[in-house]
């Protein structure tokens, strides 16, 4: 602590690291704490505190210190080793270690939760008694000269750190405050330092001042640990001539003087101290309105996507009844009128006495006509299979496959990892069986190859379909380009994410491409 300038010394030993006093009537053993810091820290605490926080009594303070660590002291006047108590804290006959103070310091910031609370202490220091009486002179020197009598006096009457003076120009200081090993420090000390600096430079008649406080190594956080804690303080200030500093300090001691300072400085703290809380306020009604704000926005978001989902669902519902009422239309008309061509073709051909000269072209048409029953039935089967909705997606992407090999001559393999009958939703079952047709005919159609391979799956309570060829592939990154293939992945990719699944795909030119389809078992059980 940078305590400043004294016109009186105390008598004080070495530095004690630790000193063990036996005392013969209660025949036990005191740890005495090492003397570093002189009560002239301590007694400002005790003054701010009891005048600015009446609700919080240091001896409650005291008390809560001394339950987590007892301390003892000794009274440089009788040598006694006494516990410490409220009395110690503002008596000039004892010092403190270090811990004391760390302990201190915490203790405050938990009762006090002010986070100026330190830098207000530091500016009461023009308040002390000691310092007021070789306060006289600090005008004359002025703030200057005042840096170097503050850094000698500092050795005094605190032991844990030296002053070093970086710049001493014309109103701006820099001072370093180097503290020795072994020594912790925290933000609180430091800040408190800054208060003390700006007290002083005010004492000494400078107007305007401003400190600036930067941390260049903060030390070791626990006893023992290597570092030392080291502290710059940019001190800046509006200096002025001797007349002028007289003048300023002088005015400060006038009693009805300081009384006004005084109460400015309260009405002043009691101004930050409402705005802080109508700060305060106006941050948590804002935080409030943007929770719910964003509350809304999530709940029409979800509001939003749920919408989407039923009008997937009804759209892929809508086609497959469209899907249905046309596979009905094939079967009712244009297969139906192929049977009976069919019909009429053989009893043509099968009758005795039949000597027709185009015998063999109606044996043709025959011919092209079975052909046509046979792909029209595919088609009505593809467009709407039977096998679907009485056994499953797994039927119906094994009869797919077979159908399709048999149709285009491929050779496509397909896998069943289901081991247990798949019970999954309508609309999952249509949209799987649905894409993985689409994306078979796109191998047919692209990929220049017979070999494909088809494995049906469930992973992690979803269901998979993985679509993988050895065809010739396409660039990923360029299938947004509007063709068939693209506009096809695009719309298989559309419906997916509004029912919760994804599609993924893998390609490279001339190297294969391998899709993944993903959706959720919504509804469904694996038995």
């Amino acid at each position: 602590m940078a305590n400043g300038l004294y016109d009186y010394s105390l008598p004080y030993g070495p530095l004690i690291d630790k000193q063990v006093i036996i005392i013969l009537n209660l025949n036990l053993k005191y740890d005495l704490m090492p003397k570093q810091v002189s009560a002239l820290n301590t007694f400002l605490i005790v003054r701010y505190v009891d005048e600015h926080c009446p609700k919080i009594l240091m001896t409650d303070i005291v008390d809560e210190i001394n339950s987590n660590h007892t301390y003892f002291v000794e009274n440089l006047k009788t040598g006694k080793v006494e516990p410490i108590s409220i009395e110690h804290l503002s008596n000039i006959h004892y010092w403190f270690s270090n811990k004391f103070m760390m302990d201190l310091y915490g203790v405050l910031q938990r009762s006090i939760p002010d986070p100026e609370l330190a830098l207000k202490i530091g500016k009461t220091s023009y308040k002390s008694q000691h310092i007021f009486k070789t306060a006289i002179g600090i005008p004359l020197i002025g703030p200057y000269r005042l840096i170097d009598r503050i850094s000698k006096e500092n050795r005094k009457y605190n032991r844990t750190k030296e002053n070093i003076i970086l710049k001493n120009s014309s109103g701006h200081v820099i001072v370093r405050l180097i503290h020795k090993k072994n020594i912790i420090i925290n933000d609180f000390a430091m800040m408190w330092h800054a208060g003390v600096f700006e007290s002083y430079a005010k004492l000494a008649g400078a107007t305007d001042v401003r400190v600036h406080v930067r941390c260049v190594e903060k030390g070791p956080r626990k006893y023992g640990d290597p570092g030392q804690g080291i502290w710059d303080f940019d001190i800046r200030f509006k200096d002025h001539n001797l007349f002028e500093r007289l003048f300023n300090s002088f005015l400060c001691r006038i009693p009805m003087v300081r009384d006004i300072i005084d109460n400015a400085n309260k009405i002043q703290e009691e101004h930050n101290e409402q705005i802080l809380y109508r700060e305060k306020i106006i941050k948590e009604r804002t935080d409030k309105l943007r929770n719910i704000q964003n509350k809304l926005f999530e709940e029409e978001r979800k509001k939003i996507k749920e919408e989407l989902r039923n009008i997937s669902n009804e759209l892929i519902v809508t086609e497959e009844r469209e899907r249905h009422l046309l596979a009905e239309d094939l079967h009712d008309s244009v297969s139906q009128s192929l049977a009976i061509s069919l019909v009429k073709i053989e009893s043509m051909l099968g009758a005795k006495n039949c000597n027709d000269p185009r015998k063999d072209e109606l044996m043709d048409v025959k011919d092209y006509v079975k052909q046509a029953i046979s792909e029209m039935r595919s088609v009505t089967f593809q467009i709407c299979p039977p096998i679907l909705y009485d056994f499953g997606l797994e039927a119906a992407l094994e009869w797919l496959i077979k159908d399709i090999n048999h149709q285009n001559e491929m050779m496509i393999v397909f896998t069943n990892n289901i081991k247990q009958p798949l019970r999954v939703n309508e609309t999952i079952k249509i949209l799987m069986y649905r894409s993985a047709r689409e994306l078979i005919i796109n191998i047919i159609k692209h990929a220049k190859t017979q070999d494909a391979q088809i494995t049906l799956a469930v992973l992690d309570n979803k269901v998979t379909v993985r679509i993988k060829d050895n065809g010739i592939g396409f660039d990923v990154d360029q299938v947004d380009k509007i063709n068939s293939l693209s506009f096809g992945l695009f719309s298989i990719s559309k419906r997916f994410q509004a029912l919760k699944g994804k599609i993924e795909i893998y390609s490279e030119q001339n190297k294969g491409t391998d899709i993944l389809l993903t959706a959720p078992l919504t509804d469904a059980v694996i038995p």
